[in-house]
C-alpha cells in the first residue's frame, strides 16, 4: 500500500484546502470478494461523504478499464457511495474517462478531480513524476509480439503454451515466461492450463503507445516516376515472387488493402543490404535525402515485420496489424489512414 501511504503523506500538497479532510481505511477484509481496495471518508464543511477506492499501480489499459468497471459495479449497488481512483499518474485520456464515468481521482503527480455534493476540486496539467521503469520483456518487442500477433486473429481460441510456441516457432519456456507478463497486464486469462486473449482493443491501445517505427534503418531514394502508384506498378513488373523477402508497408501497403489517404512515398521493408542493391538497380533508384519517393528499410522489428505477410495484387504486403502500427504515429496523414484501415480490416476481428 505504498501508494496510499504517499497519498496520506502528501494530501495537503495535492488538495491545499483548509477544511478538506480525507480519511483512508486500507485494511480491507480479504474475504470480501469483489470489494474495493480501500474505503475513504471525505469531510468538508461539517459534511461527510463515503468513497470506495481502487489503487491503479500499473499503466496498462486493460487493468485501468477493469478498475473502472469494478468501481462502477460496486458503487451502483450502494447508495451514497462514490468512487475514487488513486494512481501514481493518470494520463489526460484516462482522466477524461474517469470524469465521464463519474469517478473521482487523485494521482501522486498532482492531478485531482473530486466532485461531491457541494464540493468541486479540479487540478490539472501536472506531468508524470513516476515514469515506469521497464521490467522484464515487453510483449510488444520483436519476437515476443509474435505471440499476440498469432492470438489476435483467433481471439476466441484457448491456447496451450506448447501449442502457441509451435505456432510462432518460439521456445516453450520463453512463451511460458511471456504469458506470465501477459497475465500481469490483464491481457490474457488462464483456465485449465490454457490461455485466452482479453480485450484485444485495449491491448492494441497499449501497443501503439510502445511501438516505434523510427527505429527502422531507412535508406532514401528517388525514382523517376509520375506517381507512387507508378512505382508500385514497376515493382510488380519485376515479377520477384519469392526471390526476395520484402513487404510493402505504411501508405503504399495500405493503398493495396484499404486505400484512403494520398501519399508520396513507397515504403518497402527488406532483409539486408543485398536487397538494397537489388532494388536500387532494378528500379533505377538514386540516393536522395531530399525529395525521396522510395524508402527501403531494414526493420527494427525484423521478425514481426514479415510475420503474416499477405500477397495482394501480385505484391507482398505486411500484415494488417503491422500496417496499423506503422501508420498510427506517421506524421503525414498516418492516423487517418490507420483509422480507416482499422475500420475496414481490424475492427471486425478485434471487436466482433
Amino acid at each position: 500500500m505504498q501508494i496510499i501511504e504517499q497519498l496520506k503523506k502528501n494530501l495537503k500538497n495535492f488538495i491545499p484546502i483548509q477544511e478538506f479532510c480525507l480519511d483512508i481505511d486500507d485494511k480491507i477484509d480479504p474475504d470480501i470478494a469483489g470489494g474495493p481496495d480501500f474505503f475513504a471518508c471525505v469531510s468538508y464543511n461539517n459534511r461527510k461523504f463515503e468513497l470506495a477506492g481502487e489503487i491503479l499501480s500499473q499503466k496498462y489499459l486493460p487493468i485501468f478499464k477493469d478498475k473502472i468497471i469494478k468501481l462502477k459495479s460496486y458503487i451502483e449497488q450502494r447508495q451514497g457511495v462514490s468512487g475514487l481512483i488513486v494512481s501514481p499518474y493518470l494520463s489526460k485520456n484516462r482522466r477524461v474517462e474517469c470524469k465521464s464515468k463519474n469517478i473521482n481521482y487523485i494521482d501522486l503527480s498532482g492531478n485531482v478531480f473530486i466532485t461531491l455534493e457541494g464540493l468541486y476540486i479540479e487540478r490539472e496539467g501536472f506531468p508524470n513524476l513516476f515514469p515506469e521503469q521497464r521490467k522484464g520483456r515487453s510483449p510488444f518487442s520483436d519476437k515476443a509480439s509474435l505471440v499476440l500477433r498469432a492470438m489476435m486473429p483467433e481471439k476466441e481460441k484457448s491456447w496451450g503454451i506448447r501449442q502457441l510456441a509451435g505456432k510462432v516457432n518460439l521456445n516453450p519456456g520463453f512463451v511460458s515466461r511471456l504469458v506470465k507478463e501477459l497475465e500481469e497486464r490483464n491481457y490474457v486469462v488462464r483456465s485449465n492450463s490454457k490461455i485466452k486473449l482479453l480485450e484485444p482493443k485495449f491491448i492494441l491501445s497499449d501497443w501503439v503507445r510502445e511501438y516505434k517505427y523510427k527505429k527502422n534503418i531507412e535508406y532514401k531514394f528517388f525514382c523517376l516516376a509520375e506517381s507512387p502508384e507508378q512505382i508500385i506498378d514497376r515493382l510488380r513488373s519485376l515479377n520477384i515472387h519469392d526471390k526476395r523477402n520484402y513487404v510493402l508497408s505504411f501508405h503504399a501497403g495500405a493503398s493495396l488493402i484499404a486505400p484512403y489517404a494520398v501519399f508520396n512515398e513507397v515504403y518497402i521493408y527488406i532483409n539486408d543490404h543485398d536487397d538494397i542493391k537489388f532494388f536500387k538497380e532494378s528500379l533505377n533508384l538514386m540516393e536522395a535525402e531530399q525529395g525521396a519517393n522510395v524508402i527501403l528499410a531494414i526493420p527494427f522489428y525484423k521478425n514481426s515485420a514479415f510475420y503474416q505477410k499477405q500477397k495482394v495484387k501480385d505484391l507482398w504486403v505486411t500484415s494488417d496489424l503491422q500496417l496499423y502500427l506503422d501508420l498510427y504515429h506517421y506524421p503525414l496523414r498516418g492516423l487517418e489512414q490507420a483509422e480507416h484501415l482499422y475500420g475496414k480490416k481490424l475492427k471486425p476481428l478485434i471487436e466482433a
